[in-house]
């Protein structure tokens, strides 16, 4: 009954730590696309700005 006991405890531990690893991974992958929307979506606006400032009229 005991080694039943740890063997449960230990596949714990492991689904936790599992679970907290791809947590992270899937916390720390979007930060790297939002800051690259960030990014693409100011220099469309600068390009957009400039555009329509020099070129349209």
């Amino acid at each position: 009954h005991a080694e039943a006991v740890k063997k449960v405890e230990a596949d714990g531990l492991r689904g936790r730590s599992g679970e907290s690893n791809t947590k992270e991974a899937l916390v720390s992958l979007p930060k790297h696309s939002y800051w690259f929307d960030f990014w693409l979506f100011v220099m469309f606006d600068i390009t957009f700005f400039l555009v329509m400032y020099f070129i349209v009229p």
